[in-house]
C-alpha cells in the first residue's frame, strides 16, 4: 500500500458548507502515464429477469438478482407521480425514490434481512396513497456487491462516456488506490461548484434531483452532489465498490445536508471517512474545500475531523 496520497472520500452537498468557496477556474486534466494495474471498465448491468417478482397490476417489483443487492422496479399505470420506500432489515430512516419511465434500479443497503417495499401513488400535491406493501427475506451476497452496480442515484450504462475517462486517468495507476487518487485529482482540478443549481436543490429535497454524470463532466460545473455521482460512476466501472454516502455535517452548531463517498479496498476493507494515509493515520479531506483552502488552517482541521460528520443513506 502506498502512502501520502490523497484521495477523495468526502464530498460537501450544501453551498453553505463551501465556507472559501471554490475555484471558479476550470484547470487543466490530471492524468497520468502508463501503470502496472489493468483499467478496462468492467460494467455491471443491472437485470429484470422475472425469475422472481411480486407486485399488482399496476406495478412490479423484480428482485431476480436482490443478491447481488439491487431491486429492479417498474409502473405501468397512469398516474404521472409514484414513489417507492424501502425499509431496510435495520430499521432506520427508509429510503423513498421516484418511480421513473421504465424499469427503475434501486440499491439495497442494509445487508441480509426482510426488506419493506411500499408503492405510493399521488393523489394531490404532496398527498399519496398506497398502492402497494410486501415484504420479502433477501440475503445479500456480500457487502459489497450493491456498490459496483449503477442505481438511480449513480446512473451510468455501457455509452457512458465518464466510463472512457475513469478508464483514461486509471491509465498511469498501479493499484486501487492510485485510482482513487488520480480520479480525485482529476474531479477538484476540473469540475467548479455550481452555485445557482446549488440553490435550486433544497436541503433534504433529494428525491426530486438526480446526477447526470455526463452533463458534468461536459459543463465541468456541479453541486457537490454531482462530485460524488461522477467519482463512484468512474470508481465502480473500475471495479472499486464505491457507496454514494448521504448524511450531515455539523457546522457551528447547525446540521447540513451533506454527500461524501466511501471505497472497498482489497486487504483493507471499507475506507468511509479517513481518506488520506501519512504513513500512521488515516484523516478526513473533503474536495470541494481542499482545492482553494490549502492554507486555511480552519478548514483543514474541520474536514479533518470524523465527528463533524454523520451517515444517513447509502447508495
Amino acid at each position: 500500500m502506498k502512502i501520502n496520497q490523497r484521495f477523495l472520500l468526502s464530498i460537501c452537498l450544501s453551498l453553505f458548507f463551501v465556507l472559501t468557496g471554490c475555484s471558479q477556474e476550470t484547470k487543466k486534466e490530471i492524468v497520468k502515464g502508463n501503470g502496472t494495474r489493468d483499467n478496462t471498465p468492467i460494467i455491471l448491468e443491472p437485470e429484470a429477469s422475472g425469475e422472481v417478482t411480486f407486485g399488482n397490476d399496476k406495478i412490479t417489483f423484480d428482485i431476480s438478482h436482490a443478491s447481488e443487492g439491487y431491486v429492479m422496479v417498474k409502473y405501468t399505470g397512469d398516474n404521472p407521480k409514484v414513489k417507492v420506500r424501502i425499509l431496510n432489515p435495520n430499521g432506520d430512516d427508509p429510503y423513498t425514490y421516484n418511480v421513473l419511465d421504465g424499469y427503475n434500479v434501486y440499491p439495497l443497503t442494509g445487508g441480509n434481512g426482510e426488506y419493506i417495499f411500499t408503492a405510493f401513488e399521488n393523489v394531490s400535491g404532496s398527498e399519496y396513497t398506497q398502492l402497494f406493501y410486501d415484504a420479502q427475506n433477501i440475503e445479500i451476497k456480500n457487502d459489497y456487491t450493491p456498490y459496483l452496480y449503477p442505481n438511480q442515484y449513480v446512473n451510468y450504462d455501457k455509452n457512458t462516456k465518464a466510463i472512457k475517462m475513469g478508464q483514461k486517468i486509471a491509465e498511469g495507476a498501479d493499484d486501487d488506490l492510485d485510482v482513487v487518487t488520480y480520479i480525485y485529482d482529476y474531479v477538484i482540478n476540473n469540475i467548479t461548484y455550481d452555485y445557482d443549481k446549488a440553490s435550486d436543490v433544497k436541503t433534504g429535497n433529494l428525491s426530486n434531483y438526480l446526477p447526470d454524470v455526463d452533463e458534468i463532466l461536459e459543463k465541468k460545473t456541479g453541486i457537490c452532489f454531482d462530485y460524488a455521482a461522477v467519482m463512484a460512476t468512474m470508481l465502480r466501472t473500475q471495479n472499486i465498490p464505491t457507496r454514494m454516502m448521504i448524511g450531515y455535517v455539523t457546522i457551528d452548531g447547525n446540521s447540513i445536508y451533506h454527500a461524501w463517498i466511501g471505497v472497498y479496498i482489497h486487504d483493507i476493507g471499507w475506507i468511509d471517512d479517513f481518506i488520506e494515509f501519512d504513513g500512521e493515520n488515516w484523516s478526513m479531506l473533503d474536495p470541494t474545500l481542499i482545492s482553494d483552502s490549502q492554507n486555511n488552517s480552519k478548514i483543514k482541521e474541520f474536514i479533518k475531523n470524523h465527528d463533524n460528520y454523520m451517515t444517513k443513506y447509502l447508495y
